[in-house]
């Protein structure tokens, strides 16, 4: 803990961290803006405001998991699915959420079109099938 490089059996001095690891803390970053200018405070050489905290535009930020410097991920709060009991996502209760197929996963909703349209073809379990009866009771 006192700045001292940890060298190999080599002498060579042990990396910390790779260009990975600050790439993944890079992303940590991403979605502050500045706040608008306030009319009380002279500022001649920048017109933003350099005095009250950035904001975070939510449309801005990266929404994917940052791994941290110990093989783990950056403070989420979610438990990783290795974690949870096995099957988890079949228990009662549990919730689903169509997130698409594309590189930034966004929830998905069904087109308008998708109730009313009475040729567009859905998938329904009958009343009397054993895996209707599994899945909702």
């Amino acid at each position: 803990l006192d700045g001292t490089q940890k060298l190999d059996s080599d002498g060579q001095p042990i990396p910390v961290y790779s260009n990975d690891e600050i790439m993944s803390f890079s992303r940590v970053w991403t979605g502050f803006d500045y706040q608008q200018a306030r009319g009380n405070v002279e500022e001649t050489s920048w017109s933003g405001n350099r005095h009250d905290p950035m904001k975070i535009q939510s449309a801005w930020r990266d929404k994917f998991p940052k791994t941290d410097l110990t093989g783990g991920y950056i403070g989420d709060g979610y438990p990783l699915c290795v974690d949870l009991p096995d099957k988890m996502f079949l228990r009662k209760g549990a919730i689903y959420r169509l997130l698409g197929s594309s590189s930034s996963p966004e929830l998905m909703e069904d087109h308008s079109n998708f109730k009313k349209d009475p040729n567009i073809k859905k998938f329904v379990l009958d009343d009397n099938s054993g895996l209707k009866a599994r899945l909702c009771n």
